[in-house]
């Protein structure tokens, strides 16, 4: 069974590549473009015993910020996989990861081999 993830990233081009990229590993990728939907869908994945074991979330969102969408998550899910990704290196966020509830950072823009360091860390490939 494939291992699945979600993309939050409300740029489309950075959305599509990571889903490609995610694809090369054999994952199952859903992309949102904001994250008050993405957390709908994890919710209602959950209830379905079909929960995701990877989410990539974007610093920087219309609505709610990369930081409130990961708190939302790890209120549903306190075990959850998420890797914080973000274009501005110099965030706190980013700096301390750890702190806001992450397992993992990619500076934008990432390579393939950066992606894969990421997911063998965390044990998905």
């Amino acid at each position: 069974m494939p291992k699945r993830a979600i993309v939050i990233e409300d740029n489309e081009l950075v959305a599509e590549t990571l889903k490609t990229m995610l694809e090369f590993f054999n994952f199952e990728v859903v992309v949102f473009d904001n994250g008050i939907r993405a957390i709908e869908e994890f919710i209602s994945q959950m209830k379905l015993n079909t929960s995701f074991d990877i989410v990539f979330v974007d610093l920087v969102l219309p609505g709610m910020s990369g930081k409130e969408v990961m708190q939302k998550l790890k209120e549903i899910n306190p075990e959850i996989k998420a890797i914080v990704s973000s274009g501005y290196s110099n965030d706190p966020s980013i700096a301390m990861y750890e702190n806001a509830g992450f397992k993992g950072m990619l500076n934008k823009p990432y390579t393939l081999q950066e992606l894969e360091d990421v997911l063998k860390q965390l044990s998905l490939i």
